[in-house]
């Protein structure tokens, strides 16, 4: 009885295949939205307005996360974005809880909390210059 206990209770909340499927689709939103911040004609428009025309050619990326989420059990799927200069970094949390980070300026996933999520995390921490200038 007890390893049964203990087996349940170190079960990952998120379901790796689903959340590594949502990573991917966030690192080609993320770079979408990086091209457009450095290459597209942004000067005037809104955060969302920027997403919306680096997603046209694929418009159905920002649905699927949402889909994707509810499959993995995210109850308040929430997505950040943060633009640092000519950079993009988004985040998408469950509520409070990262669950994932990427700046879109590189060719690697930046970030994965799913693993180990944790209260009071939901906000952009990865410093894209930093993370742009290698």
């Amino acid at each position: 009885m007890l390893m049964a206990i203990a087996s349940c209770s170190t079960q990952a909340k998120y379901s790796n295949e689903v959340m590594y499927d949502m990573a991917s689709i966030l690192k080609d939103v993320s770079q979408a939205v990086d091209g457009e911040l450095k290459w597209g004609n942004t000067e005037g428009l809104s955060q969302e307005k920027i997403i919306s025309n680096a997603t046209l050619t694929n418009p159905s990326q920002l649905p699927e996360l949402e889909v994707l989420a509810k499959e993995a059990k995210v109850t308040n799927y929430r997505l950040l974005q943060e633009f640092q200069g000519g950079n993009a970094v988004m985040l998408i949390c469950d509520g409070d809880v990262a669950l994932m980070e990427d700046a879109g300026c590189n060719a690697e996933f930046d970030k994965i909390y799913w693993k180990s999520p944790r209260p009071n995390t939901c906000s952009i921490n990865l410093d894209a210059a930093a993370l742009c200038s290698n």
